[in-house]
């Protein structure tokens, strides 16, 4: 068995390094109240900007190790949480391998990795949403519902955490849901995989793995049977 998965990293790893800069300057809250013409001075808090700030990897997936090597070059400290990963091939990531309660508490930004499975749904509850820090952006664009819809409204809405979220529970969310109204939370339908010309690099990726086929060779997107359940 061969999955196409490694074709659709680049594009969500450019989105999650993008939200992770743009949610460090707060241009997404920035953005609206601008428009709404009441913008009337720059973000001055020390919770602001990029410079010093520890990003929280949660999930050493394929994709989450390819975040963690991007915001490694931007100069991030990146701490990383996964209940497979070794000491070992964390220390080959670059990441601090942490507890996930320890990242969650520590991090400016938690990014999420993770697939959905029995035991990731809902991971980022009331409670594990209660031990962000202040200020702190949780960025979603693995699975909806790895975290809990509601715990999340209500911890933004207080204005205390800010959320990027490019999946949701349920998805779509319906019109006019209060998710869309926060300031401090940005929505996107599902758009950081491959779209448009980068659906391209999927098909190129099948045709190139079945010539390896064809010619005896190693596939690149080789699945073992013994992923199947921890695959999202």
């Amino acid at each position: 068995m061969s999955s196409a998965a490694e074709a659709n990293v680049r594009p969500v790893v450019q989105f999650t390094v993008a939200a992770v800069l743009l949610a460090g300057k707060r241009a997404f809250g920035t953005a609206r109240t601008y428009a709404a013409g009441a913008f009337r001075s720059y973000p001055s808090s020390p919770r602001t900007g990029n410079r010093a700030r520890v990003v929280g990897v949660v999930g050493a997936s394929r994709i989450g190790r390819a975040v963690i090597a991007e915001l490694l070059r931007h100069g991030f400290t990146v701490l990383v949480a996964d209940p497979y990963l070794t000491a070992a091939d964390a220390v080959r990531t670059g990441a601090r391998l942490v507890g996930l309660d320890d990242l969650v508490g520590a991090a400016d930004v938690v990014s999420l990795h993770a697939p959905e499975l029995e035991e990731t749904r809902g991971m980022f509850d009331d409670r594990r949403l209660s031990l962000m820090r202040d200020g702190a952006v949780l960025i979603n664009t693995a699975r909806g519902p790895l975290v809990d819809t509601g715990a999340l409204l209500r911890h933004c809405a207080t204005g205390r955490i800010d959320a990027v979220l490019d999946v949701t529970d349920p998805e779509p969310l319906p019109p006019g849901h209060p998710l869309f109204e926060l300031p401090n939370v940005f929505v996107t339908p599902h758009i950081a995989g491959a779209l448009g010309d980068e659906i391209r690099a999927l098909g190129d990726f099948v045709v190139d793995e079945a010539g390896r086929l064809v010619r005896g060779e190693p596939l690149l997107g080789l699945v073992h049977a013994e992923q199947l359940d921890r695959m999202a």
